[in-house]
């Protein structure tokens, strides 16, 4: 196998490891910045001054920023429903036209699985606690 050929054969692959490359980028830039956060409130400490009130906003900030709060759960809950239920329907659709072949019982499965996904979901949704 040549180059030409993997290229040919994996060329999506670009697209997953380039995604998490992109991730892990941005999780090692966000952990640098609150240890470099920490350390200037540590700073301030030692030297026993009162950091200043934007550093003590910009540190709850960031430590905001890592909490799901329960409006932002139940929207992720609504969307993983609104998600799968499409998943489910497209995929029924696509089982609907080629129930003749032999390969359609994969869009079948598909299907019903992305479906109890979407009633799980809509489960979590609407018997989940609102705090």
């Amino acid at each position: 196998m040549n180059f030409e050929e993997l290229f040919r054969d994996f060329w999506w692959l670009m697209f997953p490891i380039f995604g998490m490359a992109m991730a892990f980028t941005g999780m090692s830039q966000s952990e640098r910045r609150a240890k470099t956060m920490i350390d200037l409130l540590k700073t301030y400490t030692d030297q026993g001054k009162e950091p200043p009130q934007e550093l003590l906003r910009m540190a709850a900030q960031s430590l905001d920023d890592g909490v799901n709060t329960p409006a932002t759960r139940q929207q992720s809950n609504a969307w993983s429903f609104v998600v799968f239920a499409a998943l489910s329907a497209g995929f029924t659709v696509g089982w609907w036209f080629i129930r003749d072949e032999g390969y359609a019982f994969a869009f079948l499965i598909v299907a019903v699985t992305m479906g109890v996904l979407a009633v799980g979901a809509l489960l979590i949704l609407l018997l989940g606690g609102k705090k």
